[in-house]
């Protein structure tokens, strides 16, 4: 049991440290003397010290006004160590009031697609959510110096200088002039994998065909939790262990675990048990058709938690809420999807992947030992090689074989890709995000590998599709037109 005055000077602690804390981030400014931090709730100047809250609530700006997104925030604060919570913290009336957020702006944000806990942190130049931070009674004063630090290292604009004596822009990420990537030459398809559960295991294959909605069966069945979320490895780690394969000969879906000594068969052409009410994945709505409770229990004992298996029947389209760089959209409205975040394939290159781990080399020089990791660490669906280093950043559209596809822009990488697998186990670290994030940052979003779209699954109004293959050692053709 705490004392009376146990209590007492806990408060006064916490109390302290975030006065500390909340002072020093309203005296952080841009190099163009901007603030960097908005602070919500009361105004420091009419709280007495100790009565001053432990928690601090703030959004952060970068020095043209616009707004970083608190996902970008807790993205960067957990590879710092720093846990924070961010969103509405269950609060919609105070999130609305505090951010600025009229009753039309929250009718569009839903209808936008946006819910708790997905990307969509701002929307049309105002932020969805807030950042917290709190103190406890173990808190110290060196863990407040380093979020400040942290602060300044990730939010700050500083010019630095360069050999010639002239500053340069910070978080800038550089692509490849355009003018000398009009066609590139000599770039072969390395490997393809197929996901047919999301977040599942993948395989290779040596040729697969293309459907209205990129490969054939590709991320088309998903696991949904007991309470209706979407199960994947950032959630449920186990996923990561669960291999799959499909037999087009044989029309099968083949499935494995560690945890269950049987192989679990399902038949690619078969009618499932029925039409489920429709599903949303990351504001994408789906109609799905789901499996009995054989196939039911055996990916619950397989991940330790009940779960319903589901299959993609039919997308729904939904309007684009932004556009990336050069105009390209981040989600194309008339294509199929199966159950992919954004765009239907991602495409890595190898010689980006080599730059990545020259850099993971160098930043691991003390002694540590070295992490170093491959393409499938990204989980792509097309790996090619003979290009440069991110020369794929400007890719407009490209042909592999005679199928053409249009780059969505690149792809948002999460803490997903810093999981792998050792000797069965899950292991978990803070790379290679963390070095991405040093030179891969770009308004809101740490880039690595490019989304792409099939373009030739959409004949006129029809969804026809015709009989196209991807094989490797086909020849890669790339454009910025």
């Amino acid at each position: 049991m705490f004392s009376v005055n146990t209590l007492f000077f806990s408060c006064r602690h916490t109390s302290s440290l975030a006065t500390y804390v909340r002072k020093k981030m309203l005296d952080m400014k841009h190099r163009n003397k901007k603030n960097v931090c908005i602070i919500y709730g009361l105004e420091p100047s009419k709280v007495a010290d100790l009565k001053t809250s432990p928690t601090i609530t703030f959004n952060l700006k970068r020095e043209d006004g616009t707004w970083f997104g608190y996902r970008e925030v807790e993205k960067l604060a957990s590879l710092s160590g720093i846990h924070l919570r961010t969103g509405c913290f269950c609060n919609p009336g105070a999130c609305a009031k505090y951010l600025g957020l009229s009753h039309s702006d929250l009718v569009s944000n839903f209808e936008a697609g946006h819910v708790c806990w997905d990307d969509n942190d701002v929307i049309k130049g105002k932020p969805t959510g807030a950042v917290r931070i709190s103190f406890g009674y173990i808190s110290t004063y060196q863990d407040a110096e380093e979020f400040l630090k942290f602060l300044q290292s990730c939010f700050v604009s500083k010019p630095i200088a360069s050999s010639n004596g002239h500053a340069l822009s910070m978080n800038t990420l550089n692509l490849v002039d355009n003018q000398s990537q009009q066609v590139v030459p000599d770039v072969r398809l390395k490997s393809i994998i197929i996901y047919p559960v999301k977040s599942c295991q993948g395989f290779s294959v040596q040729s697969w065909p293309l459907a209205a909605g990129g490969l054939k069966y590709d991320r088309e069945w998903l696991l949904q939790g007991s309470g209706g979320e979407i199960l994947t490895q950032k959630k449920v780690p186990e996923l990561a262990s669960i291999r799959t394969l499909i037999n087009l000969e044989l029309g099968k879906l083949f499935v494995e675990s560690p945890k269950r000594k049987d192989k679990l068969q399902i038949s690619l052409l078969e009618n499932l048990i029925h039409l489920t009410a429709e599903v949303d994945v990351y504001g994408q709505r789906y109609e799905v058709e789901s499996y009995d409770e054989k196939v039911n229990t055996w990916f619950s004992e397989a991940i330790g938690r009940h779960c319903t298996f589901m299959r993609c029947s039919s997308s729904k389209n939904s309007f684009c809420t932004s556009t990336g760089k050069n105009g390209r959209l981040c989600r194309d409205t008339r294509s199929k999807l199966n159950f992919v975040n954004e765009g239907q394939l991602l495409l890595i290159s190898e010689e980006s992947v080599s730059d990545l781990n020259s850099r993971l080399s160098s930043s691991n020089g003390n002694g540590k030992q070295h992490v170093l990791v491959d393409a499938m660490r990204f989980r792509p669906n097309i790996v090619i090689s003979g290009s440069t280093p991110y020369r794929e950043d400007n890719w407009k559209r490209l042909h592999i074989g005679d199928a053409y596809f249009t780059s969505m822009g690149g792809c948002n990488r999460c803490q997903m890709i810093n999981l792998h697998q050792n000797a069965g186990q899950v292991i978990k670290s803070k790379e290679p995000l963390a070095t991405l994030a040093s030179y891969r940052r770009e308004k809101g979003k740490i880039l690595f590998g490019v989304l792409l779209n099939y373009e030739d699954g959409l004949n006129g109004q029809e969804e026809t599709v015709a009989e196209r293959w991807l094989q490797v050692g086909q020849e890669v053709h790339a454009s910025t037109e």
